[in-house]
């Protein structure tokens, strides 16, 4: 290699570590908008909410919330996707993103790989398997007797198509070897009342809708999802406890950025969203949603999700759900 290419090539990386750490150092250099794909008062748009508060502080820059509803969230996702390049612009979304299009008919007109660079899992929560005190049913094996005993008088209740607790709903079955009906609600809080009024046999649903009806006694927890019980309810099984094995489904909360990020602004929104989770006050606020504070961050967030759109896809193909 002649001088005048060494010189060059010293030059480019020299502009490169230059234009990277620029980059770091003007982030932010004006207002951070964190999408949230869903109409206001959902988990997603609370748990953006709180993280805003958290985010301006350490950015020593303003952090706002920004609704785009529509579409199952996607309107929302393809409007990061295509938004500049310089982390000014974030998604805040739920595990759904990667379902959706298994599940709908509707092509999604972005690329949850290609489109995005992965920021950090914000929050999980596992799912609980309720059903009615008045049931007589207070166990798994319970619930699944009864619905190979009286097939016409057992169903599920879905909150939405395509959620992560249909699709747990939906495994359940192949894993119990049980051909327990879905019925499709808008929301799972009218499923929930019904559970409660007799018209509905069981959901799985998150902590955070399903804790108010168990902790006032109007319905009852036989199990949840997930490698482990949950904190606020310590004496519930896990389905695998219970003798259904490979139900490790969570409702999971994911930070993105658009493609094409400056590693070194990744870098520096990964290092304040750690900061955020590891704090106990924010710890405390998740906790009482039913939460549990995210770990992983960058190319690790990314090689989960990678691995979550997988089994999901499997969950889809064995359960044989067709798109809607």
């Amino acid at each position: 290699m002649n001088t005048a290419k060494v010189l060059a090539a010293g030059m480019a990386a020299a502009f490169a570590i230059f234009s990277g750490g620029a980059a770091a150092q003007s982030f932010p250099s004006k207002p951070v908008r964190i999408v949230a794909p869903y109409v206001p008062g959902g988990t997603v748009d609370a748990l953006a909410r709180a993280l805003s508060a958290q985010l301006a502080e350490e950015f020593g820059q303003q952090v706002v919330v920004e609704n785009r509803a529509g579409a199952s969230g996607n309107i929302g996702a393809e409007y990061v996707a295509g938004s500049d390049r310089d982390g000014h612009v974030l998604l805040l979304t739920a595990s759904t993103v990667i379902v959706n299009p298994l599940v709908m008919k509707e092509q999604q007109r972005f690329d949850l790989q290609k489109d995005f660079t992965p920021l950090g899992m914000v929050a999980s929560t596992p799912l609980v398997f309720v059903v009615s005190p008045q049931s007589g049913i207070n166990t798994v094996a319970d619930f699944i007797r009864e619905a190979k005993a009286h097939p016409d008088k057992v169903n599920f209740g879905v909150g939405g198509f395509g959620s992560g607790g249909h699709l747990a709903m939906e495994t359940f079955n192949v894993r119990a070897g049980t051909s327990i009906p879905m019925v499709i609600y808008k929301g799972s809080a009218p499923a929930l009342t019904d559970i409660v009024g007799g018209q509905l046999s069981a959901i799985m649903d998150p902590v955070l809708t399903t804790l108010p009806f168990v902790s006032t006694g109007r319905l009852k927890a036989i199990a949840v999802t997930g490698e482990r019980r949950s904190a606020l309810l310590p004496s519930v099984p896990t389905l695998h406890e219970a003798g259904v094995p490979d139900m490790d489904f969570v409702s999971w909360y994911g930070l993105w950025g658009p493609a094409g990020l400056p590693e070194a602004t990744s870098q520096r929104i990964q290092a304040a969203l750690t900061k955020v989770l590891r704090a106990p006050q924010f710890k405390a606020w998740l906790d009482k949603q039913g939460l549990v504070a995210g770990t992983t961050t960058g190319k690790q967030f990314g090689a989960y999700v990678q691995s979550e759109a997988k089994k999901y896809a499997q969950a889809v193909s064995d359960a044989k759900i067709e798109k809607k």
